[in-house]
């Protein structure tokens, strides 16, 4: 098999992948979201809530550069859209629904 055929098969495969890819980083955003407000472990001291939102931000950082760079890469465009959309939207959604109930 040539590489131009793989090539062609996963540029296909973007327009399946895309759904996908926006679902599980809706799940990665929120949990990380979850994660830096001390949802996740109950932080009892300020240090570990601090230690939580580095490890977040670091995690986070990691997930969005290495999703970019993946996509594009591949040249997979709808997939990379998605990525940094739901990445970058869902914390801020969460953030401001929290914000209006409280």
């Amino acid at each position: 098999m040539s590489v131009v055929r793989v090539w062609k098969g996963v540029r296909r495969a973007d327009r399946s992948v895309a759904p996908f890819v926006v679902a599980g980083n809706v799940l990665v955003g929120g949990v990380l979201l979850w994660l830096a407000i001390g949802g996740i472990g109950s932080p009892a001291t300020r240090e570990e809530e601090t230690a939580a939102q580095d490890l977040a931000l670091r995690i986070f950082g990691c997930w969005l550069l290495g999703g970019v760079a993946l996509f594009a890469v591949l040249g997979m465009v709808r997939s990379l859209l998605g990525h940094l959309a739901a990445l970058l939207l869902t914390p801020l959604v969460i953030a401001v629904a929290l914000m209006a109930l409280a």
